[in-house]
């Protein structure tokens, strides 16, 4: 199920998992969350090389998900699709083609329905700012520090994915050029030209950030309460008292925002914590039945069916494959 691996004192990561809860801890700072949305097996695959000032990540899941994340606030990280690039809502809004994904604004989410597949730089902010200062004599332009999606020239969009995937593929494939300094330096130079060139080249699509329309924050309303409470299985008049939003515009907000009604989302919701309880606990007797009702999965046919047309999986094969791993 998990296939870590790491070399030259940390600076190379890697992850293979079908355990969404590993991969966020394992992207530290991230302060990432994932729920599977959509039918398949999902499995995440992570690269990470640290380069001091820059780290580079590719990350690819097989299964319509949403992600959502709150970077440390020392970190800058902009992504660029490789896969699939049209399947993927970023803040709730559809991610138009050739468009870097910003996520340096603190809260940002994305939500696609098949496989992805994209690679990041995250710069740290004080080197960042210092590089840009240097190199124009001015300060950070402050739509670069919102969390968006920015329009921007192809090639140079291009430029930017594959130069982060060749270094990528580069350093997994000969770790042991990370012991020398100026090489770390060289790349990390050559990544942050490749970001700059796609900036200078970026049109904002939007300057006001999505995040502050009311149907926005009331749909994050909404998904952080119910990664606390679904297990409660709350009503929609609760979920509208939550969002601040009459039922009707909750329901046009969450499918605007992630393509299906708040009602499903919850349910979703409820059976990754169900797969999440499964995977931390020891088969035994019934155990299938206890986590399924406390998740309040009274109809257990019906709940075992939903769960195979998710997961890919039965319940107990979840556990049976536990018991093998171990």
């Amino acid at each position: 199920m998990t296939f870590p691996q790491a070399s030259h004192d940390g600076l190379v990561r890697g992850l293979s998992t079908s355990d969404v809860d590993e991969l966020s801890s394992f992207q530290i700072n991230k302060n990432r969350r994932y729920t599977q949305l959509q039918t398949g097996r999902l499995n995440g695959d992570y690269l990470e090389v640290n380069l001091g000032d820059v780290q580079i990540f590719r990350e690819t899941l097989n299964a319509g998900a949403l992600i959502e994340a709150a970077p440390h606030s020392s970190f800058l990280p902009f992504c660029a699709i490789i896969s699939n690039a049209d399947d993927i809502n970023y803040c709730g809004k559809h991610k138009d083609k050739n468009t870097l994904l910003q996520a340096t604004g603190g809260y940002w989410d994305a939500s696609f329905k098949q496989s992805l597949s994209f690679v990041v730089a995250a710069f740290n902010r004080d080197y960042f700012s210092r590089n840009i200062e240097l190199r124009t004599g001015e300060e950070v332009p402050s739509n670069w520090l919102i969390s968006k999606a920015t329009l921007t020239d192809p090639y140079a969009l291009k430029a930017y994915s594959t130069g982060l995937d060749n270094i990528l593929t580069l350093v997994k494939n000969r770790p042991e050029i990370l012991v020398k300094k100026n090489a770390r330096r060289m790349m990390a130079d050559s990544i942050f030209n490749l970001l700059l060139e796609v900036m200078n080249k970026a049109t904002s699509i939007t300057e006001q950030p999505v995040s502050q329309t009311n149907k926005a924050l009331g749909v994050r309303r909404v998904v952080e309460y119910l990664h606390h409470y679904a297990n409660q299985v709350p009503t929609i008049a609760e979920l509208c008292k939550v969002a601040k939003l009459s039922e009707r515009n909750l329901q046009y907000a969450f499918k605007e925002y992630l393509g299906i009604t708040p009602v499903r989302y919850l349910r979703l919701v409820r059976l990754n914590g169900v797969k999440r309880d499964l995977l931390l606990s020891h088969p035994k007797k019934d155990r299938i039945v206890d986590i399924a009702l406390n998740w309040g999965f009274i109809e257990l046919g019906r709940f075992a069916g939903e769960y195979r047309q998710l997961f890919q999986e039965l319940p107990s094969s979840t556990l049976n494959n536990l018991k093998v791993s171990c």
